[in-house]
């Protein structure tokens, strides 16, 4: 793995609050009972992000510039096939690779979720139901011509075609195994096919596929849209929430690194366009205000600043498994933080830790061994670092550990889950023993 040609800066000021001991370890009583995790760090600093940046020598140095991250990107989605540029999706889909696509996730789903969120059992009625629903049997043609469409407001993208919450265990009512993903408002899609009643309508995403309500949708003209998410005048949300006011009523709000295109600045407010749909389900593009000071004029620099700066603005978020609850899980941490950037990234944590060259496999070697690995090649805000069902982004270290912030299920059989995003050492739940891979998000 290629290092910047720069090293971590040796602080030589250290707090006189910081705590000496015990910085790297929730704050727990010595009860052998499980127990919630209130205090994750009891040195306070560790939550803000300009301790970290401190750490580092020059955190204002341009990690990609426009021309890398498209590159980046292209590399993402031509090469590793884990992006779909809405240029490039196809205007005629083979009706017999749609129906293997929607049966392929309905069996998925239905040998692994099992319980409705009541704990009851779910019969199989219910799947027979379900695939009824999904209209299998209208795949009379050889080829499907594709609809294009923007969402209007945020939507749930579900494998099966049901607002119902369906789980693997009775108790894990956190975890909708039903929820693929959880789309933006203005996020092109790609629709393919529909339900009976036409309630739902499954499509190609930029990241996922699946079934979102048709209330949630407007379609348009391939290259309206085109124009539309291509706008070259244009802000990103920098806020890990922000409102979204139409004719100066709350309409929805935007998670972090959302693109608009813009069309004027009236004092504190910035105009953009966002979709709507009118009765019939047409788009209509109309007039939106957001506050500017949650919005930047095109995208921020990569560095390393922005990276962290972005990052702890989610502290003490909840965690929201694919979008549950508006809210986000590991990945999606990554992919909003990473966007304001322009760095578009895959939406499942194993296709993340695969973009880029600058990989490092350290799956299999000693504790000590990976600790070493971070201490000579990670770099705050550009090493994401992967480990079995979970993604994080290294932020530094400190008293010799290596710390990360990321958004956490988190659960052990010491202690309830933290289920928020959260700065932890490494030695937090042993992640460090559990580390693979080493991702740094640069061309090389």
């Amino acid at each position: 793995m290629k290092k910047f040609l720069f090293l971590p800066l040796i602080t030589l000021f250290i707090f006189t609050s910081c705590q000496e001991i015990g910085d790297n370890k929730p704050l727990l009583s010595n009860t052998k009972k499980r127990q919630p995790i209130v205090i994750v760090n009891k040195n306070r600093h560790l939550n803000i992000a300009e301790f970290w940046i401190d750490k580092i020598e020059k955190p204002d140095t341009i990690i990609m510039n426009e021309k890398e991250i498209e590159h980046f990107n292209n590399d993402t989605a031509y090469n590793k096939k884990t992006l779909n540029n809405f240029q490039d999706i196809n205007k005629i889909y083979g009706s017999e690779w749609i129906k293997e696509k929607l049966l392929q996730n309905f069996n998925g789903l239905k040998s692994r979720a099992t319980y409705f969120a009541d704990g009851y059992k779910i019969p199989l009625s219910f799947y027979n139901d379900i695939k009824q629903e999904m209209n299998l049997n209208d795949f009379h043609e050889t080829n499907r011509s594709t609809r294009y469409a923007l969402t209007i407001n945020y939507s749930n993208q579900k494998i099966i075609p049901t607002e119902l919450s369906l789980h693997k265990k009775n108790d894990e009512i956190h975890f909708d195994r039903n929820q693929n993903s959880a789309l933006d408002i203005a996020t092109p899609i790609a629709i393919l096919h529909s339900s009976i009643d036409g309630a739902w309508h499954y499509g190609i995403g930029p990241t996922s596929s699946g079934w979102v309500r048709s209330k949630d949708i407007a379609f348009g003209e391939r290259d309206e849209i085109l124009n539309y998410v291509h706008a070259k005048n244009f802000v990103i949300t920098t806020a890990a929430k922000t409102p979204l006011m139409i004719r100066g009523k709350y309409h929805d709000y935007l998670r972090m690194g959302v693109r608009l295109p813009t069309v004027m600045n009236i004092d504190d407010m910035t105009m953009v366009l966002v979709p709507i749909r009118d009765e019939k389900g047409n788009l209509i593009l109309s007039n939106a205000t957001l506050k500017t000071e949650h919005v930047h004029k095109g995208y921020l620099p990569y560095t390393q600043r922005t990276i962290l700066t972005q990052a702890f603005k989610f502290i003490h978020a909840p965690y929201g498994w694919g979008g549950m609850y508006g809210e986000q899980d590991c990945s999606k941490f990554l992919q909003e933080i990473y966007a304001t950037t322009g760095i578009k990234l895959p939406r499942n944590s194993a296709s993340q830790s695969n973009v880029g060259q600058a990989k490092l496999d350290i799956a299999g070697i000693s504790k000590n061994s990976k600790y070493q690995f971070l201490k000579n090649s990670a770099l705050a805000g550009v090493t994401i670092i992967h480990l079995q069902g979970h993604i994080v982004l290294y932020v530094g270290e400190y008293k010799d550990e290596p710390y990360i912030i990321h958004t956490v299920w988190g659960s052990s059989a010491e202690h309830y889950a933290l289920g928020r995003t959260a700065v932890t050492s490494l030695n937090f739940n042993n992640y460090l023993n559990k580390i693979d891979m080493l991702t740094d998000i640069t061309l090389r």
